[in-house]
């Protein structure tokens, strides 16, 4: 089901946009759009979406509403002033205003066929039989907007991102059929397997079908992520996020990222000790570090740095797996800086990947309190990044992240409108943390900060010293990156405790937060 440039599955568990990015909902905001798209164009009270989504709480005030549909409305880049998606009918409740999308012509990511050979052999039922259960066990691995084409015309074969050659000869075994994967720009193979279908029913031409099929995203999924002899444009994408853009592209799920651990594994059980896959490995663990609040540190960091330790000696004249090997050990700890900053320095002298460079620069010059030369090399970063890609978002939170630690009020702001613009999702993740402690906090952010569960709340401010504040070696900037969020939470939250991560960053803070309400023993 499309509505504008958003794609929802048809339980409404996720949406993807036109550049593959996916956003997941809650199971309540799932049935509040449910409910919402079910009677598109009619209002409806708050106490009916409280019906849906609250699953018959007696306590559950209508005003949780308003917060479920603030957030619906941050996930779908939606705004109450001017709607898109839903409107509000004040006093009555709310209404879904947009019109169905229709549906986009398929474009084709990988073309199977037409099969080459006696025409015969083409011809023959147990062939076409076989084909179409290939193209349907392709399809049911890949995302829907991924499309598959069995046998298309010249044209859509020659746009398809992938094409999969078939070949046929006969011998007295029966059947044999070479399934040639293949990149269609620049034609590079990049798997050839053989089955042979026997006469009769000997052969399971379902389970055949369906390992080639495995086999061919396994391939495409390798294809995507591997750094190809060390070339990359200016543009490309950082290492790690090439490994996110695979899993975005080739996952029928927002769970795909188990189907990458999945690949990553079988990589690592072929070639235990290549290089790039020591950093592919190295990469996932830092993106589990990233992405989920309950990893640990103290079991993954040490891990990491192991694997980049295992690869330096084979990469030095690879300037792609350089920069990621000198964004790992950036990431690891401050003991590695030296060796970082002479990798980084190195793959840049050498390399064209100048905006994953520029990324990885502006980390290190943070981490050595040059924030200003870092806001530069993000700035630079930025301008060179694909417009409203996921990179390009990594860099502007960056960027925003170092003003708030520089006290720069006007940049930081000018910085946030950008970031909100690109993503409007992140005004709902890190306004809380972004806004100016002097500035009133928008009545959306305040519902954020408010519902927030208080255990959920302490792990997001540790994770968020952890990813960004930790990182600033000046103590006055990281006062200043924990000020809003603190001052924030005395004045909305005043029987939270702080978790002590905040305290060992800023312990400048302690005579503010000694003014919430309630048991401030811990502080």
């Amino acid at each position: 089901m499309r509505y504008g440039d958003l794609t929802f599955d048809d339980r409404f568990r996720y949406a993807t946009d036109g550049q593959g990015s996916v956003t997941q909902f809650t199971t309540a905001e799932s049935a509040a759009l449910a409910l919402l798209v079910g009677h598109a164009g009619s209002i409806l009270p708050r106490q009916r979406l409280l019906d849906a989504t609250q699953r018959g709480d007696a306590d559950a005030l209508e005003r949780s509403v308003d917060l479920l549909v603030n957030r619906l409305r941050a996930k779908l880049g939606d705004s109450a002033r001017a709607p898109r998606y839903i409107a509000t009918s004040y006093g009555e409740g709310y209404s879904w205003i947009a019109a169905a999308t229709p549906a986009l012509p398929e474009s084709v990511y990988v073309a199977i066929g037409p099969a080459v050979g006696p025409a015969r052999l083409r011809e023959a039922s147990s062939v076409r039989a076989f084909l179409d259960a290939l193209a349907d066990a392709v399809r049911d691995r890949l995302p829907s907007e991924r499309g598959v084409s069995l046998e298309p015309d010249a044209q859509a074969r020659a746009t398809a991102a992938f094409c999969v050659e078939i070949g046929l000869r006969q011998d007295d075994a029966g059947i044999h059929c070479a399934v040639a994967l293949r990149e269609t720009a620049g034609g590079r193979a990049l798997r050839a397997d053989r089955l042979v279908i026997g006469h009769g029913a000997s052969t399971d031409l379902g389970r055949a079908a369906a390992a080639c099929a495995a086999s061919i995203k396994s391939e495409i999924w390798r294809s995507l992520t591997r750094a190809q002899d060390g070339h990359a444009g200016p543009t490309d994408e950082p290492f790690e996020l090439r490994l996110h853009r695979a899993t975005v592209l080739l996952a029928r799920t927002p769970q795909g990222w188990l189907e990458s651990v999945e690949e990553l594994e079988k990589v690592r059980a072929e070639h235990p000790d290549d290089p790039q896959t020591a950093l592919m490995w190295a990469s996932h663990l830092y993106a589990r570090l990233v992405l989920d609040l309950a990893s640990k540190p103290a079991e993954l960091e040490p891990q990491i740095e192991a694997l980049v330790f295992q690869a330096l000696p084979h990469i030095r004249d690879n300037p792609v797996l350089m920069l990621a090997a000198a964004k790992l050990l950036c990431f690891v700890g401050r003991d590695h800086l030296d060796l970082a900053e002479a990798l980084a320095d190195e793959a840049f002298a050498q390399g064209t990947a100048y905006a994953s460079a520029f990324a990885v620069l502006g980390q290190l010059k943070l981490n050595r309190g040059r924030l200003a030369e870092a806001v530069e090399d993000f700035d630079q970063g930025i301008e060179l990044a694909e417009p409203g890609s996921e990179f390009q978002v990594f860099l502007q939170v960056l960027k925003c992240t170092t003003l708030v630690a520089m006290g720069d009020r006007d940049a930081s702001e000018a910085a946030n409108r950008m970031l909100y613009e690109i993503k409007p999702l992140t005004r709902m993740q890190l306004g809380v943390f972004l806004t100016h402690p002097d500035d009133a906090l928008p009545q959306d952010l305040r519902h954020v900060l408010e519902s927030l569960d208080a255990a959920l709340l302490q792990r997001m401010l540790a994770h968020y010293d952890y990813l960004f504040v930790r990182r600033v070696p000046d103590a006055a900037g990281r006062e200043r990156m924990f000020r809003g969020i603190v001052t924030r939470m005395v004045a909305h939250r005043p029987g939270d405790v702080l978790p002590p991560e905040v305290f060992a960053s800023a312990p400048g803070l302690a005579d503010i937060a000694r003014g919430q309400a309630g048991s401030q023993s811990a502080v």
